[in-house]
């Protein structure tokens, strides 16, 4: 789960120019649209992309057919499409914070929404959590949406932690939302945590960290190398680390800093504290 920035290409040029295209078989019937098309990604813009408020402006399963064949194999007039698939397969997935992405995801499913298919705005970089959340886009209750990560502030808060319980080698590990209900977007970010962060491997990935860090705790964090004298020593470096997660991953909520966001809840890092103070202890042994 990240904020990331808006693609910065002329949407609304390329598909004139895709319109124009004669040597596609889409040509000559997108021209009509090309008015309707590039209003509606100036509406889309205008109200941020939410699907409540977005005019789905209906088009023929023809044009629709087009578009979508032209996102999935994109002619030289969307090269942007290409572009953004190869410069964010590395990248931290926005959409749940999984450390990769490798593909796109229509914020608003082109199946619903076709005249969307090749927005660049409306086209988020994901993981196989895309394929998870499939065309999830509302909830039943008021506010219950997906998270838009070109568009909503509060992926940049710190929202989500990991959550151990029952400490030693092989403690229950879940993830919590960090947010009070009292939140303004409390709804929508429930609704994604719910929809979309709880339905990937991200407890399986949690757990491994911890057998990592208990076998051997520079393996997760570095400055754990050493034996740590208090506990307000080991919280300091915690919040080092994860401030340079936070940095090097551009957002609050990859999965390893929600994994260190659990290791600084206080009966954890009590825990923690406990086990690298012991008397006689060898440096960066198991924590057992």
């Amino acid at each position: 789960m990240n904020k990331v920035q808006l693609p910065a290409y002329d949407d609304s040029a390329a598909f004139d120019k895709l319109s124009k295209n004669n040597r596609l078989g889409s040509y000559p019937q997108l021209q009509p649209l090309v008015g309707t098309v590039q209003a509606s990604y100036d509406q889309y813009m205008a109200v941020n992309g939410a699907p409540t408020l977005v005019h789905n402006q209906p088009i023929s399963a023809t044009a629709a057919a087009f578009l979508k064949g032209h996102y999935a194999s994109p002619p030289t007039d969307l090269e942007h499409i290409t572009k953004m698939r190869e410069s964010t397969e590395h990248l931290v997935c926005p959409m749940c914070g999984s450390m990769h992405s490798g593909t796109l995801d229509h914020y608003l499913p082109k199946n619903g929404f076709p005249i969307f298919s090749v927005f660049s705005k409306n086209l988020v970089p994901a993981c196989k959590c895309n394929s998870k959340r499939k065309e999830t886009l509302l909830g039943a209750n008021p506010g219950e949406r997906v998270l838009h990560p070109y568009f909503d502030d509060c992926l940049g808060e710190r929202l989500v932690s990991a959550r151990f319980e029952d400490l030693g080698e092989v403690p229950r590990v879940s993830v919590v939302l960090m947010i009070s209900n009292t939140h303004p977007q409390h709804s929508a970010i429930n609704f994604h945590f719910r929809s979309i962060i709880q339905r990937t491997a991200v407890v399986r990935y949690l757990a491994d960290r911890w057998s990592s860090l208990f076998r051997k705790p520079s393996r997760v964090v570095r400055a754990l190398a050493e034996n740590i004298a208090t506990q307000d020593q080991v919280q300091a470096l915690l919040e080092e680390e994860r401030d340079a997660l936070d940095d090097l991953h551009k957002g609050k909520n990859n999965w390893n800093s929600i994994f260190v966001s659990g290791l600084l809840d206080p009966i954890v890092l009590t825990w923690l504290a406990e086990r690298l103070s012991m008397p006689g202890r060898v440096p960066d042994s198991p924590l057992g």
